[in-house]
């Protein structure tokens, strides 16, 4: 860092993998992808090619997010699993606005979708904190996104890519790119990129052919793509042990089994979305006077995201002896609990004389009334200068950029609906008044809106010549004007829809920083640097950040390197400011006093010889309810919140052996603690019994508790009841509580020959081994257990094993480039924190108890192809997955809807004139 604040994101940007270069970088790991990289990958989006590298995983995907996401339509990354927020993510060495929509309704983070791809001339992955350089954000590493600065010409390029066996698997994608100028001829030079993205989303039916046998034996599957008793015509549920269709019901829809009006659903069960994308980058380069360089970037973005829905259901799909909870954030107070209304003696589809419960599909919701979309705007307007003030050298910046996103779709009145029902003036199995309609199922909103302005500057050179060499310092400042808001629809926040959870916070920040770093010579060979950060925001007291690094050249061919460094996070604005606060649910989670019940309860259904099929549906919702169950919470800000603070550590070396061919191994180790958030379902779940009265709701569900042990009964004997009632609301503000700890290794080799005729062979392996994983658990006072190599690795960072290694081979002959790329990643366990024996505790067969126990992702194998023999033009052929290699048999998450892992072709063509 011998010169740096000033140039630390230069610094950043010139690191390569040679000893030579990495005499001048900074002591932490980087990695550097250049564009002849991005180009092999066939990656065309910033988080596809991000995610090829060992180290980075993936935060959120806007092609696979959930439609009950909080911040849909976005995509974000996420190193070493301390989430996405601890990721600093660059362009051009600065920020750019968060996206619109915070995620889990707290998290402000940099959506890649945002950049174009194709204006991406190169990627700088520093793998180690950064927050004494670029302040807050910078914990687990920093990703620097250089897009070009000059272009001159003209570039079309095309490409498709589609999955062999899967033709609802589509991606395109278009772009051209124009500039013109001559910096040294016309003083200055001018480009514009645009590009296009689009891909198509898919339903489960049209997925269901690819799932594999085994995804129906694990638990809580054994029905997935069993129909529905929700049909246009319907059924009624007199009990748990007694359902009868509704008169009407076509002979085709009736089930020969239990003989109910069925409807298949998975054609209306969305998996992956709709995404239509726009980018555009500009850069003009231009010369003030004859010494000051200036660069005025444009960089704007938009995106539209929808899902597949199904038409709504009766009772939302529930059933009326259920409750659920909600939250009125405007009056401060708990909604319910409310249950689905019956069909009153009397209605047109009740014909008996008592109220009954009527499972039924409201097909006039379809086509189009019901629907799930996001739309998101982005911008940055920056002018960037560079200059020199004697032997000095000075930069600095300024400017805004906004972002903001709309998330719109249907919810359940629980009046509106409740009226229709209980008054009669829904009609089932008919088109009703589009007023009628709108009343029961309105829509719903969740808008924000992210404003930056900012302004920068640093000055750095030698103030002094050492025995050992010059000594090198930068000073500079920051100044940055924040505002954020995020808001839920009146209908939310009034609590008017049936659980629904919503937010509101409408406030802004004022964040101000001064530097300084040092290069200081100790030895000809051993060299220091240091840094020192100071933030303070108009909210907090300031946080000064320091780190230190040293590099000591041991022989002509090896460096050895260190780093210490502290690194924090601000609270944001949705974690301090003003506003109502936020409600939200957790999924998946397992209730560890009825889950062991109900998994009880649901065996004897499903081994029973003589179980129907919506029997065995029933038992599995029943038990899925208590072991994938949801849970409501409420969270208000807190402004009293302290930065969540890191210290880390990295000693690695980089050793040059013969010429071209280096090696890299690094260690690191992140301690993180005052982490801002709410406990963990899991850490809250466990010390129920130690929770403040009220901290944890619990609801009476003694009638579907009946139930369940009704259908249990009737195919088996059982005396088992639940000890207590269903999980109905968690109070969880946020504070500063919890910790994280992570070490691993990260490694690096390449090496590039000559071998003459053949052409020129380039060599590269990246990995990274995680060794350890701790979060720490407050109701029990310590840290929990590795949870690399788990389940919770998997479903927390994408990646359960430990080892995940890439080697990749590129062979240039000519005009003809080959090359291929081998995914290693390790095997991993099905138990986790909160179900250390999971195999066992849910009672996997023996046969199945192996496949269960372990997962065992498969080694795939890429290969990329690209020809220019024909003048302007490149054409290019990539094969990802070349063997077609299955998903892992995962037992407990089960197989992957969202990501069928079948192998892809794409195709890609470019024609580009000077």
């Amino acid at each position: 860092m011998a010169q740096q604040a000033a140039e630390s994101i230069q610094r950043v940007e010139i690191t390569g993998s040679s000893i030579k270069r990495t005499n001048t970088e900074a002591a932490g790991s980087v990695t550097t992808m250049n564009r002849a990289d991005i180009e092999r990958l066939g990656a065309t989006t910033a988080l596809d090619i991000l995610k090829s590298v060992a180290a980075v995983g993936e935060g959120s995907n806007s092609a696979t997010a959930s439609s009950g996401s909080f911040a849909p339509g976005s995509s974000s990354v996420d190193m070493r699993a301390l989430g996405k927020v601890s990721t600093l993510v660059l362009v051009n060495g600065r920020r750019i606005a968060p996206y619109g929509l915070a995620e889990s309704a707290q998290e402000n983070f940099t959506n890649l979708d945002a950049i174009a791809a194709e204006s991406i001339e190169r990627i700088e992955i520093l793998k180690d904190g950064a927050s004494a350089i670029y302040g807050s954000d910078a914990i687990a590493g920093v990703v620097n996104l250089i897009l070009r600065k000059e272009y001159t010409g003209v570039k079309l390029k095309t490409s498709y890519t589609a999955m062999d066996g899967f033709d609802d698997y589509r991606k395109r994608n278009a772009s051209i790119l124009a500039g013109w100028g001559d910096i040294d001829k016309n003083g200055f030079n001018t480009y514009v990129a645009l590009e296009g993205y689009k891909t198509d989303g898919w339903s489960r039916g049209e997925v269901r052919s690819l799932v594999p046998a085994w995804h129906r034996l694990t638990p809580g599957r054994s029905t997935w793509d069993a129909k529905s008793t929700f049909s246009p015509t319907g059924n009624y549920f007199l009990s748990s042990t007694n359902i009868v269709a509704a008169p009407g019901c076509p002979a085709d829809a009736i089930d020969p089994t239990d003989k109910l009006c069925k409807l298949d659903v998975l054609p209306y069960t969305g998996d992956a979305t709709f995404n239509d994308r726009w980018a555009l980058t500009s850069n003009t380069h231009f010369r003030i006077g004859s010494s000051i360089d200036a660069n005025f970037e444009i960089t704007a973005a938009g995106a539209k995201t929808d899902y597949i829905v199904a038409p709504f259901s009766a009772s939302n799909g529930s059933t009326t002896s259920s409750t659920s909870v909600w939250y009125n954030a405007i009056e401060g107070k708990m909604v319910g609990p409310f249950s689905y209304p019956k069909l009153p003696v009397g209605h047109p589809s009740n014909p008996y004389s008592t109220p009954v419960e009527y499972r039924a599909r409201l097909m006039d919701t379809g086509n189009g009334f019901n629907f799930n979309s996001t739309d998101s705007k982005q911008s940055r307007f920056m002018l960037a200068l560079t200059g020199q003030i004697g032997d000095y050298d000075w930069k600095s910046a300024a400017g805004y950029m906004s972002s903001n996103a709309t998330k719109a779709t249907r919810a359940v009145s629980a009046k509106g609906y409740t009226n229709a029902i209980v008054n009669k003036t829904y009609k089932f199995g008919q088109t009703n008044d589009t007023e009628l309609l709108e009343s029961m199922f309105p829509v719903r909103t969740t808008k924000g809106d992210a404003k930056i302005a900012f302004i920068d500057g640093t000055i750095t050179g030698e103030v002094a010549q050492l025995p050992a060499g010059p000594l090198s310092i930068a000073v500079g400042a920051d100044l940055r004007r924040m505002s954020y808001a995020m808001a839920s629809s009146d209908n939310v926040l009034r609590g008017d829809l049936v659980g629904i959870f919503g937010l509101q916070v409408d406030d802004s920040m004022t964040q101000g920083a001064v530097f300084t770093e040092a290069t200081i010579p100790v030895f000809k060979k051993l060299e220091l640097n240091a840094a020192l950060r100071a933030d303070k925001t108009n909210t907090s007291d300031a946080h000064v950040t320091p780190k230190l690094g040293l590099r000591f050249n041991a022989t002509d061919n090896l460096l050895l390197r260190a780093t210490a460094a502290g690194g924090f996070r601000a609270p944001n604005i949705i974690e301090t400011g003003n506003g109502l606060g936020r409600s939200s649910v957790s999924n998946n989670v397992n209730d560890l006093k009825r889950c062991p019940t109900a998994t009880a309860l649901n065996n004897i259904v499903q081994n029973a010889p003589g179980a129907t099929t919506a029997d065995k549906q029933l038992a599995n919702t029943y038990r899925n309810n208590e072991c994938l169950a949801s849970l409501p919470s409420f969270v208000k800000s807190n402004p009293d919140l302290k930065p969540e603070t890191s210290k880390s550590l990295t000693v690695g070396m980089v050793w040059e052996p013969i010429k071209n061919t280096v090696f890299t191994l690094d260690f690191f180790s992140i301690e993180r603690k005052d982490e801002i958030g709410t406990r963990t379902v899991v850490d809250v779940l466990k010390a129920e019994d130690s929770l403040k009265p009220g901290t944890l709701v619990r609801i009476d569900s003694t009638a579907q508790d009946n139930e369940f042990i009704a259908l249990a009964k009737k195919y088996g004997n059982t005396t088992a009841t639940f000890p207590v009632g269903k999980l109905g609301l968690v109070y969880n503000p946020y504070v500063n509580s919890g910790k994280t700890r992570a070490k691993g290794f990260d490694f690096e080799a390449s090496t590039r020959q000559k071998l003459g005729a053949l052409g020129d062979l380039t060599l590269k392996l990246d990995g990274v081994y995680n060794w350890n994983f701790q979060s720490f658990n407050v109701g029990d006072n310590t840290y929990g257990p590795n949870q690399y190599g788990t389940y919770d690795s998997f479903l927390n960072m994408g990646v359960g094993g430990r080892l995940n290694a890439n080697v990749m081979a590129v062979l240039k002959t000519g005009v003809m480039t080959n090359g291929v790329t081998v995914h290693y990643a390790g095997n991993y366990s099905n138990n986790s924190e909160d179900s250390p024996t999971y195999c066992v505790t849910q009672k996997v067969a023996a046969e199945n108890m192996a496949a269960c126990e372990t997962v065992k992702p498969p080694v795939t194998m890429d290969y990329n192809f690209s020809y220019t023999g024909i003048k302007n033009v490149k054409l290019s052929l990539y094969v990802n997955n070349v063997f077609n290699k299955e998903q892992a048999v995962k037992w407990r998450y089960g197989w992957d809807y969202q990501n069928p892992g079948l192998r892809t072709y794409g195709f890609a063509a470019s024609y580009e004139f000077k």
